[in-house]
Order: structure tokens, then C-alpha cells, then sequence
């Protein structure tokens, strides 16, 4: 009986051992760091509008101007579509899925419903819901127009989707310089439930501006990016308003203010500097803090910590000098309503901790604005810098950041980066999806060293006796 238990055993031991990693393959031409290592890419005549990704157990949702695509990941060194929904969409660019109930969300901009439309801009967008318990047939199961629709974001578990942007016009609303936030309940999506009022008005030094994404962190802070800065709600819970100067119950159709407000920019004097006000997307770590001023010996409790803001601010028409910078932020000021009580007379502004472009980086041949970023949770984030590619930077010191690798292939136009199970996905306007994996870690190097040359060969003249020529290295002709 010992011997086949131990039989038996020595047949589970494979099934139990884990996957092997995929192999990688060459990178392409461009300007690749040692500690990055191409596992796949998937070129597509349809992939070449690549907007967003976001994923469902192993299965790959891609977006794109043609429509959504799906593909078997199971194997990431060989991806396999197995779905496809055509349809000309714009923009959806950070893409929203349901994976309890399998469901991806696709939102559709007022500027037009044609790939690319940028110049009418309607009164209403849409959203899309589609069914992908089945990849093979993605289909249809509800539809509903907001009058929103650059993106849509899921908050308290999908059961609300927080729909934005863009800018506004006379159909809008008078008043009004750029859609706010629009909340809708999806529970049913054949039936959705639009909420009774707009979110996050008067953003813009209380003026309503362009609400352009919303990004969720790990607390359930929904963090609303626009023109005129970035602000935190509380969708779910019972939490303090600084406003109100109560405790509430935080719903999704009336979230409660966390934090955050406007963001220096040109012009506004010293600290304005040469920043941009309109901010695309943000993220925060509630494990991040600021090393440097946490006085250990005076605070047990490190006051730092979970009060950093990363933030994107996207600029397509100029310089790094002047804007599409990486920034960081110290929330500390702003958490008492700071950004709901700024006015053009008295401006709150959230404190600048440092700002980071690859203009002048290793691998870098000039300027792009920052776009898209994706945390990995331990202080490196990978960010997207459209023509400048995918860059990896170290953000343990909001104070400092830096890269620590790079990864711009050739013709690239990098939209957005995604780690998912220990790799990042990259979606390319240009190329497709890439597939990397990213061996650094913070406080690396600021630039991995390449690897040494190889020592050249001689060819040692032909020898009288043995009749041949022999390459060698030249330290073995000394």
C-alpha cells in the first residue's frame, strides 16, 4: 500500500507544480531595457486601433476604434482570439468589465459615432453592455444613451457605472464648460436606472468642467480626473463630509468628498510653474507615503501614508516644458474640502511633489505626454507615453521619481500599460498588444547598465604545421 501511495503521489506531483513561464522572444527594433522581456505580440489589421485591455480570468477583452476583441490568454507567449463584436466606436479608453457578473462595458463618446470623431460634438454618448460569459459570442444585453461618454468606470462593484466627458456645448447645459460625471445603475442592464443628478459639479474652481475618467483605488476612493484637477468620493459607507461637517452614508448617486481639488498650472505664479490643469487620470496607493517626512521618532502612525496622488496631466499640443507631465501630489491639505470650496478668487491648489517626463531619459528620443499608468503595489508604476513608450518608474519617493526601464519600440504609439498576473499588457495604437515581462525593482539602477560588449575575434595566422586559422579571443593570443 506504501509503494502505490507513493506512486500515486509521484504521478500528482507534476499536475500540482506550477505553469513555466513563457518564453520570451526578441524585441523588436526600438530602444528596450535589459530588465524587459518580450513574451508576445499580437498584430492585427483590426488591433491597429488598440484603445484599451482589461481582463476576465484568461480571457483578454481588447477595445478598439472597430469594435471589442477577445483573446485566449491562458497561454500569454500564444494568445488566441476566440471573439470578436465589430462596431465603430469611440473612444472607450479605459474600459470597464464586470467580472462577477462577465460583463464589459463600452462607452461611446458625444463627439461622434465614427472612429476617430473629434469635430461635432452630440448632446448625448452611449454605453454598451455586453454579455462575455461566452468569448466566442459576445452579444449585446442592454444599451442606454447619457449625456457623457469618453469613459465609463465601475463603481461599488459594478453595480453603478460612473460615465465623463468631454467637453461641453451649447446642447449641453448653459453654464457649463465640460460634462460632469453621470452615475447609472446596471444591475439590470436591460432596464439600467440613471442617478437623479450629474456628479462632481463645479470642479473647475467652481465652474463645471470636463470630468474626464475615474479611477477606484483599493479603499473605494472613486478619483475623478478632469479639467481643473482631480477630487476623491466615497461611493459606499458611512464616512465624515468635510462639507457638511456630518457623517453620511456615501451612495453612488451621492457620494461623500474624501480629498483632492485643483492642481497648479502656467501662469498661477511660483508654484504654478509651467503645469497643466487638465488631468486625465489619477491613481492612489493607499500603502504609498512620503519617507523623508515622517518624523519616526515623534509619530508611531506614519501621517504620510495613503496621501500620495499619482496624476496624469495630458497635454497633445505642446512641450514637455510646458505640460503632459507625471506628478505627484501630497492629499494632507486637501482633506477638508479644500477642492469643493476652491473659487477664481481664492484658488486651493494640492501641493506638487515632483513631475517626471521621458524628455532626456535613456531610451528616449524627445518629448510625449504621459498617459495611461498601471501600479504593481510595491512603488513601480509601467506608464504610457504614447511615441516615447511604455516607461517603468520608481515612485517608493513620491519626492523623486525615476526610471528604471523602458521599453519603446520602434513607430510606437503607447496608449495604456496593464500588469496582469505578474506581466504587462500593452495596448498600441500602432502595433497592437505587446506582452513584456518587467524584471526590475524600485531603487534600482535609474537606468539598467546594457550588457558588455563582446570581446572582438582575431584570426590567428595560419599555422606551418597544424594548416588552419583559428579564431580566438585576444586575451588568449596574448
Amino acid at each position: 500500500m506504501r509503494r502505490a501511495v507513493l506512486v500515486t503521489l509521484s504521478l500528482l506531483v507534476p499536475l500540482l507544480a506550477p505553469a513555466p513561464a513563457p518564453a520570451a522572444i526578441p524585441c523588436p527594433a526600438g530602444a528596450v531595457s535589459t530588465n524587459v522581456e518580450c513574451i508576445a505580440t499580437i498584430e492585427d489589421q483590426v488591433l491597429s486601433g488598440a484603445i484599451a485591455i482589461n481582463f476576465i480570468g484568461d480571457t483578454m477583452f481588447v477595445s478598439t476604434q472597430f469594435g471589442l476583441l477577445a483573446y485566449d490568454i491562458s497561454d500569454p507567449s500564444a494568445p488566441t482570439k476566440v471573439g470578436q463584436l465589430p462596431m465603430y466606436l469611440w473612444e472607450n479608453e479605459d474600459m470597464a468589465v464586470d467580472p462577477v457578473r462577465e460583463r464589459v462595458f463600452l462607452s461611446r463618446d458625444p463627439r461622434g459615432f465614427a472612429p476617430g470623431t473629434s469635430g461635432a460634438t452630440f448632446p448625448y454618448g452611449a454605453v454598451h453592455i455586453i454579455d462575455a460569459s461566452d468569448p466566442t459570442l459576445l452579444r449585446q444585453v442592454g444599451f442606454f444613451l447619457v449625456p457623457a461618454g469618453h469613459t465609463s468606470t465601475c463603481v461599488n462593484d459594478c453595480d453603478f457605472l460612473w460615465t465623463g466627458g468631454p467637453y461641453a456645448n451649447a446642447q449641453t447645459q448653459p453654464g457649463w464648460t465640460g460634462r460632469p460625471i453621470f452615475g447609472t445603475d446596471v444591475r439590470d442592464p436591460a432596464n439600467p436606472v440613471p442617478c437623479p443628478d450629474p456628479i462632481d459639479l463645479g470642479r473647475d474652481d467652481g465652474v463645471t468642467n470636463y470630468a474626464h475618467d475615474v479611477q477606484v483605488d483599493a479603499d473605494g476612493i472613486a478619483w475623478v480626473s478632469g479639467d481643473g484637477g482631480v477630487r476623491g468620493y466615497w461611493t459606499t459607507g458611512t464616512h465624515w463630509n468635510p462639507l457638511t461637517e456630518q457623517v453620511e452614508v456615501a451612495t453612488a448617486c451621492d457620494p461623500v468628498p474624501y480629498g483632492g481639488g485643483g492642481t497648479p498650472y502656467a501662469g498661477e505664479g511660483a508654484q504654478g510653474g509651467t503645469y497643466s490643469k487638465f488631468m486625465h487620470n489619477a491613481w492612489r496607493n493607499p500603502q504609498a507615503n512620503i519617507p523623508d517626512e515622517w518624523d519616526r521618532e515623534k509619530d508611531e502612525v506614519d501621517p504620510t501614508k495613503g496621501h500620495v496622488l499619482y496624476a496624469t496631466e495630458e497635454n497633445l499640443s505642446s512641450n514637455c516644458t510646458s505640460s503632459g507631465r507625471f506628478a505627484t501630489y501630497d492629499l494632507r491639505t486637501s482633506l477638508n474640502g479644500e477642492g469643493w470650496r476652491s473659487t477664481p478668487s481664492e484658488k486651493f491648489r494640492m501641493r506638487v511633489l515632483d513631475t517626471w517626463t521621458p524628455q532626456g531619459a535613456d531610451g528616449a528620443t524627445g518629448c510625449a505626454s504621459a498617459h495611461y499608468m498601471a501600479d504593481r503595489g510595491d512603488g513601480v508604476l509601467a506608464y504610457a507615453f504614447y511615441g516615447q513608450g511604455t516607461r517603468f518608474l520608481d515612485v517608493s519617493n513620491p519626492k523623486d521619481i525615476r526610471q528604471i526601464g523602458y521599453y519603446r519600440p520602434s513607430q510606437t504609439n503607447t496608449w495604456a500599460p496593464y500588469w496582469y498576473r505578474g506581466l504587462v499588457y500593452i495596448a498600441d495604437q500602432t502595433r497592437g498588444v505587446d506582452i513584456l515581462r518587467f524584471t526590475g525593482d524600485a531603487e534600482d539602477p535609474i537606468v539598467p547598465e546594457p550588457p558588455p560588449p563582446a570581446e572582438p575575434l582575431v584570426q590567428v595566422p595560419m599555422d606551418g604545421k597544424l594548416g588552419y586559422l583559428c579564431p580566438v579571443r585576444p586575451a588568449a593570443v596574448a
